[in-house]
């Protein structure tokens, strides 16, 4: 496996543990979590709506594991920040709130594309130090660990892959015809329920990371966005945006 300071290499040292095991193991662990109209794994294996904080926790949980086997080479790739990115991504969370509550209005959005809208302070009424609790978890989960596994894998490995095979030597933030078609693919396929919001914010944040060239900028820019849609959250009630 190529190392990222060997000559030519943009990295990470050990590319495919550190841009693609992440995502794949938290994708996999997801197909547990039970929604409230079935889908995935969870209902087969007949998983209740009342479990999704527990397979929640174990899906961060494993996924906490697969980053810290790549960690090393993950935080000297990362980067130093630039100021404002993190600044952009919290404005960025007022199109996605926007753009998604219209697509959700107009009837685009599909049970089978949703969320899982779960919403501790309902379905924990009865155990509100349970709900603190998972709410603690679930904002490790939005605003630490998705941001970073999402973006080592769509930035760091698929959008260099479709433009070389061996990824590791693209510089990050390359964008050409290929990588913003396979940017525009990934968006609408892991939100579409809000595929319109998503398809602008991913094209903005790929802009971001051309123009700094540092993974940590796009990473703090989807912090930002994923922090100020928890806060929206909590403030309006409005759970299926999560």
């Amino acid at each position: 496996m190529p190392a990222g300071t060997a000559a030519g290499d943009c990295g990470p040292e050990h590319p495919w543990e550190a841009c693609v095991l992440p995502l794949a193991v938290f994708l996999a662990v997801g197909l547990f979590e039970p929604m409230p109209g079935g889908g995935g794994l969870a209902g087969p294996l007949r998983i209740p709506f009342a479990a999704y904080p527990l397979v929640y926790t174990l899906r961060l949980v494993a996924t906490l594991l697969a980053l810290a086997l790549a960690w090393q080479p993950i935080r000297h790739w990362l980067g130093r920040p630039t100021w404002w990115p993190a600044l952009a991504g919290l404005a960025l969370a007022v199109p996605w709130i926007i753009l998604a509550g219209m697509q959700r209005d107009a009837g685009w959005a599909t049970a089978q594309g949703g969320r899982a809208a779960f919403d501790p302070f309902v379905h924990l009424a009865d155990h509100p130090a349970a709900a603190w609790a998972f709410l603690a978890v679930r904002a490790v989960g939005l605003v630490a660990v998705v941001p970073l596994v999402e973006e080592l894998f769509l930035r760091g490995f698929l959008m260099r892959f479709v433009i070389r095979e061996d990824f590791w030597r693209v510089p990050f933030g390359t964008v050409t015809a290929a990588s913003a078609a396979a940017c525009v693919v990934y968006a609408v396929a892991t939100h579409p329920a809000e595929a319109v919001a998503a398809v602008g914010w991913f094209a903005i944040v790929s802009g971001i990371a051309a123009a700094t060239r540092r993974p940590i900028d796009a990473i703090l820019a989807h912090a930002g966005t994923n922090l100020a849609l928890g806060i929206y959250v909590l403030a309006s009630g409005s759970w299926w945006l999560l």
